[in-house]
């Protein structure tokens, strides 16, 4: 059987760096895990409109929520031999994803995996978290007053490397330079809608070609359209 794994990952200044310096491993799988996915837009009202439009920004954080159960009364295996008990257990989970380490003083970067990895994935690129909030429940004590059973809820939230994130770009995105041949019927002002999304970027692409008239261009013209700054 295949449980949930945590590996902690150092954090470099673009990203997680080298192979895992800790492993978590799950007593048992969580009952339930919640995977939050989000979309933030800006709102554009334009000629008149009564409700604005949306348009896409970019992605938020995918945020990973579920429940570890830790118990070191026996009657749970222990997956994790070198934390005996449920309070080393607890520092093998600090150790792993919540202590800073390294050059950069950051906490560490955290891949979660069960046996179906793509759970954690986004758009098949590997995925990174950091940890975001936990609390600890103690629900059993010995007659010694140790605990030996508790609960940690923990949230982490996905982060990417600039690597893998420019892999993902839209090559179509206005962040990138465009060329485009100009065909009969095409404005300035229609081209950028196009590009942009915004038709009053005419005057810094008329700027960027040399433009003296940008009422008529002749097709076949080819135009640079410069990445919005």
């Amino acid at each position: 059987m295949k449980f949930l794994t945590i590996e902690g990952f150092e954090a470099g200044k673009n990203g997680p760096v080298g192979t895992s310096f800790s492993t978590f491993k799950a007593q048992v799988n969580p009952s339930s895990l919640s995977v939050k996915y989000g979309i933030t837009y800006t709102e554009d009202l334009q000629n008149g409109a009564i409700i604005p439009q949306k348009k896409y920004t970019g992605a938020k954080s995918q945020v990973v929520s579920f429940e570890l159960v830790l118990d070191s009364s026996g009657v749970i295996p222990n997956n994790n031999p070198l934390a005996k008990d449920v309070k080393e257990q607890i520092e093998l989970f600090k150790k792993t994803c919540y202590y800073y380490i390294g050059s950069e003083h950051e906490t560490p970067y955290v891949k979660i995996h069960i046996n179906n990895e793509s759970l954690f994935k986004y758009n098949k690129q590997a995925f990174f978290g950091r940890i975001e909030s936990f609390d600890i429940t103690y629900t059993m004590f010995s007659s010694e007053g140790e605990p030996i059973r508790a609960k940690i809820n923990a949230t982490f939230s996905g982060t990417m490397d600039p690597k893998t994130e420019s892999s993902l770009k839209d090559n179509q995105s206005p962040d990138l330079t465009h060329i485009i041949t100009v065909r009969a019927g095409d404005t300035l002002p229609m081209l950028c809608k196009r590009v942009y999304g915004d038709r009053q970027m005419y005057h810094e692409v008329a700027k960027a070609n040399n433009l003296i008239s940008f009422r008529y261009i002749e097709p076949g013209t080819e135009l640079i359209f410069p990445p919005i700054k």
